[in-house]
């Protein structure tokens, strides 16, 4: 389910990266070497089709149909020939396989299936049990019609349930932007490699770039403005290479709402929670020091708020030069929803207190005087300083290591 079009566009890269290093092009070469016309169409063309639905009519289902215990799907195939229609449950990691059914010459095929107690994500291929493929969810007692487009892109209608209108919508979306992924890869395949140049590789990666953002900020908001449901969490699970862990809380909180005891709601928790605690994404680990009037702080207890945890000491020279800055974004911000503890790796409290007063450092600060040895430091594994980790409001890490320029433009993105 993962997108398979970052292969073509690596392997691009490689075709560029190669040639350069070959001696293809020069500095002079490169300033002179025109882009042919296909580059230049490429580069500039509008990648936005939209696959065409099936044109047949969705069939209707019998009354003995409608009355079956169980699931039943009743479907009609244009197109590409299918023979058997095969059914998967779509767990996190493989396709299991449940049943295969005949198609017959008209296209027709009736599946009938009765093992589900919840709302079940299932995979439909066609003729073999390999993908491509159509995503449907099936309950204990779903009835659906559908119609099946096969024109090496599978396009579907259903009726039946809200379910899977939802799951349609979301399906489409994706594969409308990977036919243009796809497109897009597909005549940049056939750039002859010796016009290649670095200005055409980096307009390749970010026309690439662009149009990956769309399909993404596309699926998010998907995710972000319809109800919780198993599409949902396909939509995290399956349609990202890497989902933002953020997005992921946004459908487990529509979700533990909607269908709070359904499998995917429960396993989409754990794998937010599985998440390690010290990357981007991981739900930062708690800090619990004294500030200088001797009383506990807990990060903990900022939540709501976008954080900068700032890892520092009076005796840092490059620490003291920061702290400018910082006094800038926190002053800019502060009012907007931005906090800051700072964690001291100071070990004399006056020589910690006097420069939080010299430099002006007027947000919550913590320590234990214990220097390197600092339990926050070793829980964050700091090396150097001046460290910096930035979490969003629910306490989960959004960057590291942010100074100066790059701190402020991220806030700034951010509130």
């Amino acid at each position: 389910m993962k997108n398979p079009f970052y292969l073509v566009f690596i392997l691009f890269n490689i075709l560029v990266i190669s040639c350069a290093n070959k001696g293809v092009e020069n500095e002079s070469a490169q300033s002179a070497a025109p882009l042919d016309n296909k580059i230049t169409t490429v580069l500039n063309k509008s990648f936005n089709a939209v696959l065409e639905g099936p044109s047949i009519a969705l069939p209707e289902l019998t009354s003995a149909e409608q009355n079956t215990p169980g699931a039943v799907i009743k479907g009609v195939v244009e197109g590409t020939p299918a023979r058997s229609v095969v059914i998967h449950e779509l767990t996190r990691t493989q396709l299991v396989f449940l049943d295969s059914v005949p198609v017959d010459a008209s296209g027709n095929f009736v599946i009938k299936i009765n093992k589900f107690t919840e709302p079940t994500l299932c995979f439909l291929t066609f003729n073999s049990a390999n993908p491509p493929g159509i995503p449907v969810i099936l309950d204990k007692d779903t009835k659906l019609s559908l119609a099946v487009r096969n024109s090496g892109w599978i396009t579907f209608d259903v009726k039946g349930d809200k379910l899977n209108d939802l799951m349609n919508e979301l399906y489409s979306t994706y594969l409308n932007h990977d036919k243009n992924l796809q497109d897009f890869n597909r005549e940049i395949s056939e750039i002859d490699p010796s016009v290649v140049t670095d200005s055409l590789r980096i307009a390749v990666s970010a026309r690439f770039q662009t149009m990956e953002k769309k399909r993404t900020d596309d699926i998010a908001g998907f995710v972000k403005t319809k109800e919780g449901s198993p599409a949902s969490y396909y939509a995290v699970t399956y349609l990202f290479q890497e989902p933002s862990i953020s997005l992921m809380q946004i459908a487990y909180d529509k979700m533990k709402i909607s269908i709070p005891a359904s499998k995917y709601t429960k396993e989409l928790k754990v794998a937010i929670e599985s998440v390690a605690p010290l990357e981007v994404g991981g739900l930062a680990p708690d800090i619990q020091l004294k500030n200088l009037e001797g009383k506990e702080v807990k990060l903990s207890s900022l939540r709501g708020k976008i954080v900068l945890i700032d890892f520092w000491a009076s005796w840092c020279g490059p620490c003291r030069k920061e702290n400018p800055n910082v006094v800038n974004v926190y002053n800019k911000y502060k009012s907007k929803g931005f906090e800051i503890l700072g964690v001291s790796l100071d070990e004399d409290q006056e020589r910690w207190k006097a420069a939080i007063l010299k430099d002006g450092l007027t947000w919550k600060h913590v320590s234990d005087l214990k220097g390197w040895q600092s339990v926050a430091a070793q829980t964050y594994q700091v090396s150097s300083i001046p460290f910096t980790v930035l979490l969003d409001k629910e306490g989960r890490i959004i960057a590291k290591g942010l100074r100066g320029a790059e701190l402020e433009r991220k806030l700034s993105e951010l509130l």
